[in-house]
């Protein structure tokens, strides 16, 4: 399987980690073909670096793969433009942490997808977290409540605590959003319905120290929390289930939480800027 590697910039932590566990050994029939990026950053050649072809468009990077990762991890202004041409082939498209900063923007991409018969997926690695996995795995039906806990800016980092939420209520919708918190302490306050949630992401200069990724739910009178420890883990199980998705076409996030993901980001945004209001989906459209 021909995969190709469309990014703003190559020179960023995740093209090197995705690349790196690519090569791992582990998917024999998975070779990175091709990379192309928008602009440069560094003075080192990353294309030269890596041993990867690097393409003169994103149309020929797309021409000679069967499957697309788009990246821009801090650059999520290009996610449509870049995601819309890439899923133009009909071919498997991955996109990095989340669609897009808007949900209208996110839905462009999802209406790409259909017309084009291409499967799309997107996630951030948080989803795939194995201290996540084992505690959903060993507690059978959550309660109703949950809590979700992370650090870094809501623009980049907040979609890590968003997306460990969403696996606490995987198959539901959400109903509406409000953020009752400030600029680098967001209080987000999810509901879905029959489950409600929090999700709070702090920034801080030392938050790697003390504001660990977290997961809770409540199971009858007590709480299950899971605290996550292994970075290396998250990043190779989230390949993991790229490449299955590459060769499948089924994706592990549904087209729903994938829209559902964009408007908690994007309704948490405009929330915190009206005083806490609630933001429904329709709002944001």
């Amino acid at each position: 399987m021909r995969v190709g590697i469309i990014d703003h910039h190559l020179a960023n932590f995740h093209a090197d980690t995705f690349l790196r566990l690519l090569r791992s050994g582990k998917y024999a029939d998975v070779e990175v073909v091709a990379a192309w990026e928008m602009e440069a950053v560094g003075e080192e050649d990353w294309c030269k670096k890596q041993s990867v072809q690097r393409g003169a468009t994103p149309e020929e990077v797309v021409a000679q793969s069967d499957a697309l990762m788009v990246l821009a991890p801090d650059n999520f202004e290009v996610h449509r433009d870049l995601a819309c041409m890439a899923v133009a082939a009909g071919k498997p498209v991955f996109v990095d942490k989340f669609l897009a900063p808007t949900l209208g923007e996110a839905r462009d991409i999802v209406e790409a997808a259909a017309r084009a018969g291409a499967p799309l997926m997107s996630s951030s690695a948080l989803r795939f977290a194995v201290e996540v996995e084992e505690l959903l795995g060993g507690i059978g039906a959550p309660g109703r409540t949950f809590f979700a806990r992370g650090m870094g800016n809501w623009e980049g980092y907040g979609v890590h605590t968003v997306a460990m939420a969403f696996r606490a209520v995987e198959g539901n919708r959400l109903v509406r959003v409000r953020d009752v918190g400030k600029e680098e302490d967001h209080l987000v306050v999810l509901d879905f319905g029959e489950r409600l949630g929090s999700v709070e992401v702090r920034q801080a200069s030392n938050q790697y120290e003390v504001l660990p990724w977290q997961l809770g739910v409540r199971i009858g009178d007590r709480y299950a929390v899971a605290t996550v420890k292994d970075y290396e883990a998250f990043y190779a199980r989230l390949i993991d289930a790229v490449v299955e998705f590459f060769r499948t076409g089924q994706s592990p996030t549904s087209v729903g939480e994938m829209l559902d993901v964009v408007a908690v980001l994007h309704g948490a945004r405009i929330s915190c800027a009206h005083d806490g209001a609630w933001v429904t989906p329709s709002d944001l459209l």
